[in-house]
């Protein structure tokens, strides 16, 4: 474990974590109304995750972690401080195909991409365009039959 602290990030923090995101090579961006999840060491920023709301559905998007920092459980605090705070609420992600372990320890499942909600379609399509070797996860809502 780390001396890292997880909090919400205030709007007027949000150039901090977009000048972060591209730092460590993460185009994705902020927007004003996305709840951002920030691991701090000190002054330092060393994890971020957003729960975004795209289309009527919510998105886990941005998971980032300094590279320096990696493989000390920061990945895995943030994504539980968003998952709590889901409560019955569905959310989806598009994570690499190799963090298939990682996501699903957070109860999020590899769905078919044609089961996907529509916008999605065209940025897996962009991201394979890329290179990138990613598939989509849903977190089922608590409140679901079977979840």
């Amino acid at each position: 474990m780390t001396d890292a602290t997880i909090r919400i990030a205030r709007p007027e923090e949000h150039p901090r974590v977009l000048a972060t995101y591209e730092a460590w090579g993460y185009g994705g961006g902020v927007q004003p109304e996305d709840r951002v999840y920030l691991a701090e060491s000190g002054a330092e920023l060393v994890g971020i995750v957003r729960r975004t709301r795209e289309h009527e559905v919510t998105m886990l998007r941005g998971m980032q972690v300094a590279p320096e920092w990696r493989g000390r459980g920061i990945g895995w605090r943030l994504l539980r401080a968003l998952v709590a705070e889901l409560g019955a609420e569905e959310c989806y992600c598009v994570p690499y195909s190799h963090l298939t372990g990682f996501y699903g320890g957070a109860g999020f499942v590899a769905i078919p991409e044609e089961n996907a909600p529509p916008f999605l379609r065209p940025r897996m399509a962009g991201y394979r365009t890329r290179g990138l070797d990613v598939l989509v996860m849903r977190r089922p809502g608590s409140l679901e039959a079977g979840a």
